[in-house]
């Protein structure tokens, strides 16, 4: 059979169920990447993450005698031609949670569907399958700690999967046409399935830094404040049962404690934002959100909105995690919720405007987790009260000697 792998954000050959069944039922088959329309909307630092990621997966895949086919529209749109020049017979990819991605793959089901191709789609973007939960997504608590009570009484997850062994013969799209840009090893080692287990091995095994996490997840400064796993999971050069997999080991050497747990307790918030997601489609994006109460309305002013974005506004800790942002494509958890509160408390913008600005900028940027994030926050989501914090308070907290601050706003170098 001659297939077709659309790879998504599922850039690795560890744990990768499409690439496995695509390598498993193929005689021949091509592999190809295109844009989404999110990467699109992608700012610099976004923009050059994905494309070192795309790029390490390239040469991964070259190392078994593939190679990576770049479309430089979006997939439905260069689908009917790979398939007429290559005499495609299936289609296999991994199936996404917003309403977005979704209906792209909509589009490409109907559009196959008419030709007679055979579509395999297959759901590994959760730490939890769906066909796992032990509720149908109808009926998806809607509350985080019931969605994760009920989780958490019946947990299955199921153990990852090595690369695979056997590849298909390369179809190589002579049209194929490149749209990221070209990376150099050397500048793309933080990037990638390679940088991701490096970063997982160093954060469980070598730095055992793992052992406190939960004291220290909310600092700002120290790489090993936090895991920094997500820009991985996001990308999909790790799976989330990777993660839960190894620390699963780490636990089995060294004991669990109250921070290991914690690690797979915000994997769980990442399945619950996904499969919010999933289920309420296009409100999660929609300013009005989940709740059919009157919106408050605030101000729209463009003005003090861009100030926000360049980190020019009166408080010197909000603007020190948007000239991170801004400077690095990073934010802190922290700082995210400082920045979204006094976007939509203090300023009175409408939330949307803020998750779409960090949409461009952040590098572990993910449709899901960043609007679910911002819906939450908003008092819009799953929570209605009103989630407002101190900025001045949070900082004497979590900078208690205005090191961040005095960092991102130029005080030291």
């Amino acid at each position: 059979m001659r297939s077709l792998y659309w790879v998504r954000t599922d850039l690795r050959l560890v744990d990768n169920l499409s690439l496995i069944q695509f390598c498993e039922s193929s005689a021949e088959g091509m592999i190809v990447w295109c844009p989404s329309s999110s990467y699109s909307r992608s700012g610099l630092h976004r923009k050059t993450f994905t494309d070192e990621c795309v790029d390490a997966f390239s040469r991964s895949v070259a190392l078994h005698g593939q190679f990576l086919n770049l479309g430089k529209l979006s997939f439905r749109d260069e689908l009917p031609r790979w398939v007429e020049e290559h005499e495609i017979e299936c289609v296999y990819y991994t199936r996404e949670f917003a309403c977005e991605e979704i209906e792209e793959e909509r589009q490409v089901l109907d559009w196959c569907g008419l030709k007679k191709i055979r579509v395999v789609a297959l759901d590994q973007g959760t730490l939890i399958a769906e066909s796992d939960l032990p509720f149908s997504l109808s009926k998806m608590p809607f509350i985080f700690t019931d969605f994760r009570k009920k989780v958490e009484y019946s947990l299955r997850i199921r153990a990852p999967q090595p690369a695979p062994l056997l590849w298909p013969r390369p179809i190589v799209a002579d049209s194929a046409r490149a749209v990221v840009l070209p990376v150099s090893p050397e500048k793309s080692q933080s990037s990638g399935e390679e940088a991701a287990w490096n970063r997982l091995d160093h954060y469980f095994w070598k730095s055992e830094a793992v052992r406190t996490y939960k004291e220290t997840r909310n600092g700002m400064l120290k790489d090993d404040d936090s895991t920094r796993f997500s820009p991985f999971l996001n990308q999909g050069c790790l799976s989330a049962r990777s993660v839960h997999d190894e620390l699963k080991k780490y636990e089995r050497m060294h004991s669990a404690n109250e921070s290991t747990y914690w690690v797979i307790f915000e994997l769980l918030w990442r399945d619950y934002f996904k499969f919010l997601s999933r289920k309420h489609g296009k409100l999660i994006f929609k300013e009005t959100g989940l709740l059919t109460t009157p919106l408050r309305r605030g101000r729209a002013d463009p003005e003090v909105f861009r100030n926000w974005c360049a980190g020019l506004t009166e408080d010197p800790f909000i603007n020190a995690n948007m000239r991170e942002l801004n400077l690095t494509g990073r934010m802190s958890n922290r700082g995210r919720q400082n920045v979204a509160s006094y976007l939509i408390h203090r300023l009175q913008l409408p939330w949307t405007w803020g998750a779409a600005y960090l949409e461009e900028q952040l590098i572990d940027y993910d449709p899901d987790l960043n609007w679910g994030n911002w819906l939450y926050l908003s008092g819009r989501g799953t929570d209605p009260r009103a989630r407002e914090f101190n900025p001045r308070r949070q900082a004497e907290m979590y900078d208690p000697g205005s090191l961040y601050q005095m960092k991102w706003n130029g005080k030291i170098s």
